[in-house]
């Protein structure tokens, strides 16, 4: 029984061939490079000069500390509208107690010490659920404005066209 090793081996080599061929890939595929940018100096676009970098540094530095500011704002706003039973609660029951501070308002002429301690007691105890609340509203604001997707990486400063924002696939957790 004679066997041939080279004619096997040359009928499979046609069918890699033949199949390669069909499906487009190989070892004879040449790859191109990937796009450059439009700038034309790289994928990134160009590299500033360290006066460029300097100034578009500290432009984004001021633009994140605007951010920043927006949503300090935003915090103190939210916080201050979902606290503000618990705190009138509180300012009322300080502000008629007997010991504490016992003022003279209208209010407090309908006001005994005992209901009194009964508004500071049911003002802290209202004061922790409603932080909760004010903390669920605030990163859920923050989420649907997406004000955390307006901070600029520092990494700009350093490229030319690398444009403004970030790019359409950013998934923020908040």
């Amino acid at each position: 029984m004679d066997v041939d090793l080279e004619g096997e081996g040359a009928g499979e080599e046609e069918e890699e061939k033949e199949q390669e061929e069909e499906c487009g890939v190989g070892e004879r595929v040449r790859m191109l490079p990937p796009p450059t940018a439009h700038s034309g100096s790289g994928a990134w676009g160009g590299r500033r000069g360290p006066a460029g970098r300097l100034v578009w540094g500290a432009g984004l530095a001021l633009w994140n500390m605007g951010v920043a500011v927006v949503c300090a704002l935003v915090l103190t706003g939210v916080f201050t509208l979902v606290l503000l039973p618990a705190t009138l609660l509180l300012s009322a029951g300080f502000l008629c107690h007997s010991r504490v501070l016992n003022s003279h308002l209208p209010l407090c002429s309908y006001l005994d010490d005992n209901s009194c301690s009964a508004l500071i007691i049911l003002g802290f105890v209202m004061m922790s659920p409603l932080v909760v609340v004010a903390a669920a509203m605030f990163c859920g604001l923050v989420r649907r404005l997406r004000l955390l997707q307006l901070f600029q990486p520092m990494s700009r400063a350093c490229y030319r066209d690398g444009g403004w924002g970030w790019g359409k696939n950013v998934r923020a957790w908040v």
